[in-house]
């Protein structure tokens, strides 16, 4: 049996970027996408569960920033910009950011919520002065790297080995204004 999705009026879906105040629905999104997806994910599931209100708004302060797709009051997804490391070892180049954490309801997927998504956070790389984009990807998650390859990114040859995984995260890139462009 094939399901259908319909498609999101785009007056109906809101990028909506995460502050403190949000903590709850962002809460509620990361849980939701660790228990469905947790492979997926760098996190791990069970010290999420753990975080109280004052550590979710922690995480929304950066120095990730987060973005929710949102219609009629619903967060149906959400990802990520990493503008600089997540510490001062981890060093990203001026000019680039990092994608983390693309989530979408399963009822929501195929309606255009991705590419909305990745419009809003083009924009943002660019107010920043950050164009290269990157995002990493398990080798196995063969659904996000067609997703990814359709918006235009290209695999950069760089792979690096998921431990006690047997799978390597692949890293893809694209131009902030190519998003723009599609």
């Amino acid at each position: 049996m094939r399901t259908t999705t319909a498609r999101i009026p785009s007056t109906a879906l809101r990028i909506h970027r995460v502050t403190g105040e949000d903590w709850s629905s962002h809460r509620e999104l990361r849980l939701d996408m660790l228990a469905a997806d947790p492979e997926a994910f760098w996190a791990d599931p069970a010290e999420a569960r753990r975080r109280d209100e004052q550590q979710w708004r922690a995480e929304i302060a950066g120095p990730r920033i987060h973005l929710q797709a949102r219609s009629e009051g619903a967060v149906l997804g959400g990802i990520a910009l990493l503008p600089t490391g997540y510490t001062p070892e981890h060093v990203i180049p001026a000019d680039r950011a990092h994608i983390v954490s693309l989530w979408i309801r399963p009822a929501a997927r195929g309606t255009g919520i991705s590419r909305a998504l990745f419009t809003a956070l083009a924009d943002l790389s660019l107010a920043l002065g950050r164009p290269d984009l990157r995002l990493d990807v398990d080798d196995t998650n063969v659904p996000a790297q067609r997703l990814y390859e359709r918006l235009g990114f290209t695999a950069t040859g760089n792979r690096e080995p998921r431990e006690n995984r047997g799978s390597s995260w692949v890293e893809y890139a694209i131009d902030a204004e190519q998003l723009l462009r599609d």
